[in-house]
């Protein structure tokens, strides 16, 4: 017997109304969109609702302006996601999603000293004690990221 492959995470999918409170015309985003006027859908966002994934969203097209990050949820309209911001926008043109590394690949090593001197250590994984792992010093003097 097989076992199927653990499911990856779902991909990154938000919905874009022309209205606040979800209403009017939508357009749903599963990638980059550099600006939501030239799709020809909508004229202007004024709600959204993030179904997967975390994105960025950008006041002006090409990825320009204020940005905000926009979480799995609901924003029925721009204050929420300006919240309490000093920079209000009501408009958001262009968007994308936020990719995330693979963290199985991921690689760094510390050093005891700066400049990457002194003993190393390498770590592929979470350790949440650095000693019971064989790190003899409490100082870590600098860090190289190899991967992830």
């Amino acid at each position: 017997m097989s076992s199927a492959p653990a499911p990856g995470p779902a991909p990154a999918c938000l919905t874009l109304w022309d209205e606040e409170d979800f209403q009017g015309r939508r357009c749903r985003l599963l990638s980059d969109c550099a600006n939501v006027c030239e799709r020809g859908a909508l004229r202007r966002v004024r709600s959204v609702k993030v179904e997967n994934g975390a994105w960025v969203a950008f006041e002006y097209p090409d990825f320009q302006g204020q940005q905000f990050i926009l979480e799995k949820g609901d924003y029925p309209c721009w204050s929420a996601w300006s919240g309490s911001s000093s920079h209000h926008s009501n408009q958001l043109l262009s968007f994308r999603p936020v990719l995330c590394a693979n963290h199985g690949d991921s690689r760094v090593t510390l050093f005891e000293g700066e400049n990457f001197q002194g003993c190393k250590f390498e770590l592929s994984d979470d350790y949440p004690s650095l000693p019971s792992m064989g790190w003899t010093t409490k100082d870590v003097g600098s860090l190289k990221v190899s991967s992830g």
